[in-house]
């Protein structure tokens, strides 16, 4: 008699590492620089991505309200038209708001938004690529 035992993987999903704000400019530069990312696109480009490695439902969720907690000012700062809005609340369409995780495999999602598109962009970045965060 032959017994077999299968182990399956165990699946620690991603794990979000931090997030925040940024200039706009500087997400897509980051996304744009193919010599780094295994892949970029869209939020609904990610759930066929064969470099996902991850729970695409938390990461939808995530997405869903990444905007959250935001109002879109014409432009950030302690102005007339911003009275009574908290300066760590306040977004301008300069800015996009991200969130980085890491996926099973080492590698790095960074997910983000700007107020400008009805929807979240990614990249995919290998382990160790790094990022200049502030």
């Amino acid at each position: 008699m032959v017994m077999l035992l299968s182990l399956g993987r165990v699946s620690l999903a991603q794990t979000e590492v931090r997030s925040g704000v940024l200039p706009l400019f500087r997400l897509m530069d980051w996304s744009a620089q193919s010599d780094l990312n295994l892949s970029a696109g869209t939020l609904a480009e990610l759930q066929t991505d064969p470099n996902f490695d991850g729970d695409f439902q938390l990461i939808f969720n995530a997405a869903a309200n990444i905007l959250s907690g935001y109002r879109v000012v014409a432009r950030g700062g302690y102005f007339p038209e911003n009275a009574g809005i908290p300066r760590n609340q306040q977004l301008t369409t300069a800015q996009g708001v991200y969130r980085l995780y890491t996926l099973d495999n080492g590698d790095f999602l960074m997910l983000y938004r700007s107020p400008n598109e009805n929807t979240s962009r990614y990249f995919i970045r290998r382990a160790g690529a790094g990022f200049l965060l502030p």
